[in-house]
């Protein structure tokens, strides 16, 4: 599905509610005015709108700032969508704490360096986890980025590590003990 441009938004949201484009304009505030709605969504758009154009469109049509600028650029050419393909959601991860946030950051700034380097070098294997030499961890100067540094916090272990259930674990280890297999 295609997502539209500020103009189609605009249009979409004036008759759904079957409004001209003065009402459209009180329900915005009064910024943009009736002409300028009209503008809007009939001509082509030149420039992204302004900020006070933004926020009382937002109050007419419900969409959010992202959504109004989104199409806004979508108006004006440039090839964009709501998500970026390179993003990853994390639910929850706002409550996380700063290292556990930094810690996926890094995880996900290596596999993407690995996957530019896999891909750069497909004929070549990755090395096996054994055959693989430990790097020496170095601190980097306070203050500068660990971007694309491959030194994890030092309490990697605590963030990797599964801290949930274990009884299903010590009934594997006594099966395993009697020669039995789970049913499951």
């Amino acid at each position: 599905m295609s997502q539209p441009d500020l103009g189609a938004l605009l249009a979409d949201a004036k008759a759904a509610r079957g409004w001209s484009f003065e009402a459209m304009s009180r329900a915005c505030g009064g910024v943009p005015t009736g002409k300028r709605l009209f503008q809007l969504i009939n001509s082509p758009l030149k420039n992204f709108p302004d900020p006070d154009t933004i926020r009382g469109l937002q109050k007419a049509t419900g969409a959010s700032a992202t959504e109004l600028v989104m199409a806004a650029a979508r108006s004006l050419g440039l090839d964009v969508t709501e998500a970026d393909p390179d993003a990853l959601h994390v639910p929850g991860i706002s409550g996380a704490s700063d290292t556990a946030r930094q810690a996926l950051l890094e995880i996900g700034w290596e596999i993407s360096a690995l996957s530019a380097q896999a891909a750069a070098t497909p004929s070549a294997a990755a090395p096996s986890r054994a055959t693989r030499e430990p790097t020496e961890r170095k601190r980097p100067p306070r203050g500068a980025s660990r971007r694309h540094s491959t030194e994890l916090p030092e309490n990697w272990q605590d963030l990797a590590a599964y801290r949930g259930p274990e009884e299903h674990l010590r009934r594997a280890d006594e099966w395993d003990a009697r020669g039995e297999e789970s049913q499951g």
